[in-house]
């Protein structure tokens, strides 16, 4: 497998090669989120005639542009929160949750499906995400929990079912297995549909068992395919490996499965049990060529560990990035296009990565660069070294453009940014970090970065914490202050709560993890604010480790450690943006946590989402 990790601006290769056999494409969108203006058409006709006329428009550049025998959506259309209170009584006084949920969701999808059918899309293939199903979370008892059948419903009825007569759209048996899990929750939003020589399977990842029975940190749905479900998943794909006319198959679902993935401004939910669940055993068994995924806003391409499948995680956001795929026989190439102008329409978008699967040889090789490179988990996501100090203006990021000014991003915490350090890390560029009022300085590897209170350091994107998964830190340091100083904070974006993060403080030159506001654990026998660069790493030895067991190392020797307060396994928040030296984009809540900004400096920043041994950090002392 080669990788190239540079980012690519007009990659070549736009069309496919022929090979001999007959090349179709499609288009891949994920999290659209544009559909919930649809919701007031029968309010606002005047606002419905003009958003229908403007996303017709932006879907005819798109298939002008791209052309597409069909549309994969791994969900994510809208924003779903049609069973709130303050939502029904705006839109249908006086109704249950149920039947807003029904209106809602009719006016929603029939509007989006007649924008994309008029702009020349007229196949949509789309999952179910978490905002077809009302948003995440789904509390136990809550309304949102109990309207899971009447949101399944509404999105079915306009997409997967024929409106003259009720027949389901995708019928057709693969093999002697039935197109769809009937008899399940899930009938109506997954299913298995034929197209040339490709199959691709959609398949609703949302798992409810009961209104009122909590699976997990999102209440009572999770990210898991049980049962039936998942007996009927095997037997579309064992059937359809048995059909030598069946070059490719493509799973798609709304949430991704392999841990690490690249987050923006988003919930961050994932599949559980990532590749040791079920779901993926079975993709894995039967030699699923791609797996689609969608929800966290951002791009990430990963190799199975154990098989040549692939996770393709992507950005769609209002058109603004988006996956085109040809197909041939023994070919599958994905380009990712990127809107280079102001609005969809105006048909500007650059090609910034590649990934080609190919089979001709009798193996699968693939190739992967720029946005569609592949990811290496285990490598250092960020990686801030200090060298690369570039104007904002030079270094878009993803996901950014377009929201420094309604979130006021550009500020953090009272101090505008208009600078940026590179991010050497394996999530890239889009991970570099926004600055303000850090000076260069001679470091113990090259530049450094010197900080006072007045600094700024912080990622917009997302990440990587999530759940129990193992994060490690180091970097250097050099203190004289005598403060509680924050070094590396990964505080909640939205949440309040003080808890679910993985502080690591210097304090009074002693290090400190902080997981909330009366749990730490302090290095013992040693101070580092005696004016010397001293190297300090922290690491989780193992996913869902004890607080007591996180291992702490100054100058590459293991220190000993105390507990203060309760122990407990380690879970964090999966809505987290980092920062160093300070509070960074984190809630206002965290403004709670005894700390001060640091002052000093830093250099050779890392962040891994896996454990680090005594090894790994002496290596990075040479």
């Amino acid at each position: 497998m080669k990788k190239q990790s540079h980012w690519i601006i007009g990659l070549a290769c736009v069309a496919t090669q022929a090979l001999g056999t007959e090349t179709w494409r499609f288009i891949t969108l994920a999290d659209w989120h544009w559909a919930e203006g649809y919701v007031w058409q029968e309010k606002f006709p005047d606002r419905y005639a003009e958003t229908l006329k403007k996303h017709t428009a932006d879907v005819a550049a798109l298939k002008n542009l791209f052309g597409g025998e069909l549309m994969l959506l791994p969900g994510d259309s809208n924003g779903g929160h049609w069973d709130r209170p303050d939502f029904i009584k705006g839109f249908l006084p006086g109704a249950t949750a149920e039947e807003a949920v029904l209106k809602a969701g009719h006016l929603c999808y029939s509007g989006m499906i007649q924008a994309f059918k008029d702009g020349g899309y007229s196949k949509l293939i789309m999952a179910v995400g978490d905002h077809e199903l009302g948003d995440n979370p789904w509390p136990a008892g809550s309304a949102v929990a109990r309207c899971q059948p009447q949101f399944r419903q509404a999105f079915a009825r306009e997409f997967n079912i024929n409106p003259d007569g009720g027949r389901f759209l995708y019928d057709k048996p693969i093999g002697k297995a039935a197109s769809r899990p009937l008899g399940t929750p899930y009938a109506d939003t997954s299913y298995a549909y034929r197209h040339k020589n490709a199959l691709f399977v959609t398949v609703d990842v949302f798992h409810q068992e009961s209104p009122d029975k909590v699976l997990g940190d999102e209440g009572t749905v999770t990210g898991a395919v049980a049962g039936e479900h998942l007996q009927w998943l095997e037997s579309v794909l064992a059937e359809a490996r048995k059909d030598p006319s069946i070059k490719h198959i493509f799973v798609q679902a709304h949430l991704p499965v392999i841990y690490p993935v690249r987050k923006v401004s988003s919930s961050g939910m994932l599949m559980d049990a990532g590749t040791e669940s079920p779901f993926w055993q079975v993709l894995r068994k039967h030699k699923v060529d791609i797996y689609f995924a969608g929800e966290v806003h951002a791009n990430t391409v990963t190799k199975d560990p154990g098989s040549d499948l692939v996770q393709v995680v992507s950005r769609g956001n209002f058109f603004d990035n988006l996956l085109t795929v040809d197909v041939s026989d023994d070919r599958i190439e994905l380009v990712c296009r990127n809107q280079a102008g102001e609005e969809a329409s105006d048909g500007k978008y650059t090609d910034t990565g590649r990934l080609v699967i190919d089979k001709r040889s009798g193996e699968t090789v693939l190739d992967g660069e720029g946005e569609l490179a592949f990811l290496d988990p285990s490598a250092r996501l960020f990686h801030f070294d200090f060298e690369g100090d570039v104007a904002m203006k030079d270094l878009p990021i993803m996901g950014f453009a377009g929201r420094e000014k309604k979130e006021d991003a550009k500020t953090i915490r009272g101090v505008e940014c208009a600078r940026i350090f590179t991010n050497r890390g394996e999530f890239g560029r889009h991970f570099s970090a926004l600055q303000a009022n850090v000076e260069l300085i001679d470091g113990p590897r090259g530049k450094a970065g010197r900080f006072d209170e007045e600094s700024r350091m912080a990622v917009f994107a997302m990440g990587p914490h999530h759940g129990s998964h193992a994060v490690s830190y180091a970097l250097w340091i050099k203190t004289v202050s005598g403060e509680n100083q924050l070094l590396v904070n990964s505080g909640s974006i939205w949440s309040k709560v003080l808890q679910g993060f993985f502080n690591l403080n210097l304090n009074d030159g002693i290090p400190e993890v902080m997981v909330s506001r009366s749990q730490r654990l302090h290095a013992e026998g040693v101070k580092l604010n005696d004016g010397q660069w001293h190297h300090l790493a922290v690491a989780m030895p193992k996913d869902g480790c004890l607080l007591s067991e996180v291992q702490m190392y100054a100058d590459g020797k293991p220190l000993a450690t105390r507990l203060v307060g309760t122990d407990l396994p380690l879970r964090f928040n999966q809505a987290v943006r980092m920062s160093f030296g300070g509070l960074g984009y984190s809630n206002k809540g965290f403004d709670a946590l005894p700390v001060k900004p640091f002052v000093g400096a830093m250099d050779e920043i890392s962040i891994w989402a896996r454990a680090v041994d005594g090894e790994d950090v002496s290596r990075l002392l040479k």
